[in-house]
């Protein structure tokens, strides 16, 4: 049957209004705040709203409610905040509406709940305050807090309560807080996984100066990941990836390792003698004078070890022999023995535990315990210890950079020969196969880019020379992209390298950032002003360069995640707020002095 061209054209016109609506569907359901010469603009989809009070600050959204939250300096308390929020109320935003007077600067926003740190005049210490704005309710549900930890995706927060001078974590899901740990000494929160976690620490009931380290998310009982903590690289941790951490070795740590203390045992047993034990007809004995002046070194060397100890504790010096281990979901895996972890470039934040690292070998030193005695009877103790510090830093030796690592049933170790350990920097790909070595040029001004993959035992292969004059760079998966410039010029190329060629992605390139782990902007055309400064907005999809916009403010842009892009255009003259998702931009506003928020 032929179908009319009536329909047809409906059909069409249906069409064009469709792809017309869902273009703008992402922005008009957007919650925007900016600031232009009327104060702070508060836009929720097509609807605004302005907050002329020159002192708000800390704007955050809930854009499921359709909500914006933000706080003021305080008409009641000095140096204390005054919350407010302002909301979508079906065709029209609401005036401003107070939530609380005189609260701590920050507040945390979490699945919809407001909570917040507010001073109790009377206890000296500050109260914990939960607002569910939906059911009209704000309670106190603990005293003498120091901190909050919220848990996205849950209405659980955790939260550290001062009992006198001991911290305890508590954990809360809006009815009575239950208490999770005593003696915490670190916390750590990861939102941005797939399961929201924390990481904490308390102090070891067992090993002295070292820590027990647990894992627990809203939901199930904390876990034990190691009961003899030396140290965590929490900077170098993905969330859902593998946490590295050192614990003490089978060998000691301290200067006893590297110092022979021969009397370390008797010394434990050694008491002073008792002068009626020693007497005789012709008075006391020669062998109780013995015995006295044994019990006084004793004492000697015991003052020597407490105030050695002391110092070890405090983190003055020590022989680097720990051992590192990584955790993940697949448990927790040894790595290397001896480090220190001073010496640790970088680790492999994904896949197969690695890391790579400054070994070193420790030697015993001539120096023993009586050493330390004849300084500290002619000296003083300060002296014994100064010199068993350079005892113990001449006994650690260089044998240079090593990359180690395990594959769940073994381990394995191999030398990166050829580098200069001080002007090298080194990471892994996210798979952990291949190694970028940065390695700073004689001038101090560029970095020159080496790669090399690994084997399965680790084993490199031949280093190769990628690129030289690279004045910036950043990590995408398994390849680097970077900016390659000669010295005294303000511009150069952009290439991408992912270990079998380079490839050019543009040319006469300002500036390069790459934002939520793979949308890579570039800025050409910089125009340096006083305030202001503009340049021209580029991206690269796949690996072609697209223009998106002329004279954007620098300093101004957004990118989330899913790659939407916001930013101001100065391109008429008339500073332009504008959106960019799915290849298409839309205006917002004109005469916007600086983006505050974008969700």
């Amino acid at each position: 049957m032929a179908v009319s061209v009536f329909v047809i054209a409906l059909i069409s016109l249906i069409l064009i209004i469709v792809s017309l609506f869902s273009g703008d569907k992402s922005v008009n359901n957007s919650i925007i705040v900016y600031k232009n010469e009327t104060g702070n603009v508060i836009k929720i989809g097509k609807l605004e709203s302005v907050v002329s009070d020159s002192s708000a600050d800390n704007f955050k959204c809930d854009t499921e409610n359709k909500r914006v939250f933000y706080t003021v300096t305080s008409s009641y308390s000095d140096g204390l905040y005054d919350l407010y929020y302002i909301e979508k109320n079906r065709s029209e935003l609401t005036k401003p509406k107070i939530i609380d007077y005189g609260i701590e600067e920050g507040y945390i926003l979490n699945s919809g709940k407001i909570f917040y740190l507010k001073n109790n005049s009377q206890a000296g210490a500050l109260d914990a305050f939960r607002c569910d704005i939906n059911k009209s309710k704000i309670e106190t549900f603990s005293s003498n807090v120091e901190n909050i930890y919220p848990l996205d995706k849950s209405d659980t927060v955790f939260f550290v309560k001062l009992h006198g001078s001991e911290r305890v974590l508590y954990k809360y899901s809006g009815e009575t807080p239950i208490e999770v740990c005593r003696n915490i000494s670190d916390i750590h929160l990861f939102n941005d996984s797939d399961n929201p976690h924390i990481f904490y620490e308390k102090k070891s009931q067992i090993y002295n100066g070292m820590t027990e380290l647990y894992r627990t998310e809203a939901e199930g009982a904390p876990e034990l990941i190691c009961d003899n903590t030396y140290d965590v690289l929490y900077d170098s941790y993905s969330p859902d990836g593998n946490l590295y951490y050192f614990t003490t070795s089978t060998e000691n740590i301290s200067w006893s390792y590297v110092i022979a203390d021969v009397y370390s045992e008797t010394d434990k047993t050694l008491t002073r003698p008792e002068r009626d034990s020693f007497l005789s007809i012709l008075g006391i004995s020669v062998e109780y004078n013995q015995k006295l002046r044994e019990y006084q070194d004793k004492l000697v060397r015991d003052e020597i070890r407490e105030a050695l100890n002391e110092s070890v504790e405090k983190g003055e010096f020590s022989a680097p022999v720990y051992t590192v281990f990584a955790y993940n979901y697949e448990g927790n895996h040894k790595i290397t023995e001896k480090i220190n972890p001073d010496s640790v470039f970088t680790v492999a934040s994904f896949g197969l535990p690695r890391i790579i690292f400054e070994s070193f070998e420790i030697t015993k030193s001539t120096t023993d315990m009586s050493g330390l005695v004849d300084i500290a009877q002619r000296s003083s103790m300060a002296e014994v210890i100064e010199y068993a510090r350079s005892v113990v830093n001449n006994s650690i030796n260089s044998t240079g950079i090593k990359v180690a690592g395990c594959d769940y049933t073994s381990l394995f170790s191999q030398s990166l020969d050829g580098y200069d350990i001080e002007k090298t920097s080194f990471a892994f790909s996210k798979d952990g196969k291949r190694v970028f070595a940065l390695v700073r040029d004689s001038a101090g001004e560029r970095l020159n880019l080496f790669s090399c993959a690994l084997g399965s035992d680790l084993k490199p292969s031949a280093k190769v020379n990628v690129s030289n004059g690279i004045s910036n760079y950043y990590f995408i998966d398994n390849s680097i992209v970077y900016l390659k410039s000669d010295i005294g010029k303000n511009t150069g190329d952009i290439y991408l390298y992912s270990g079998e060629k380079n490839v050019k992605l543009s040319n006469a390139a300002n500036a390069l950032k790459v934002e939520h782990g793979d949308n890579i902007i570039v800025l050409k055309g910089y125009d340096v002003k006083e305030h202001n400064s503009v340049a021209d907005y580029y991206y690269i999809d796949d690996t072609t360069e697209k223009l998106i916009s002329n004279k954007i403010l620098i300093d101004s842009f957004f990118v989330d995640e899913s790659g939407k892009s916001v930013f101001i255009s100065n391109e008429t003259g008339n500073n332009t707020l504008i959106v960019f998702d799915n290849g298409k931009t839309t205006e917002i506003s004109n005469g916007v002095d600086e983006l505050i928020l974008f969700d």
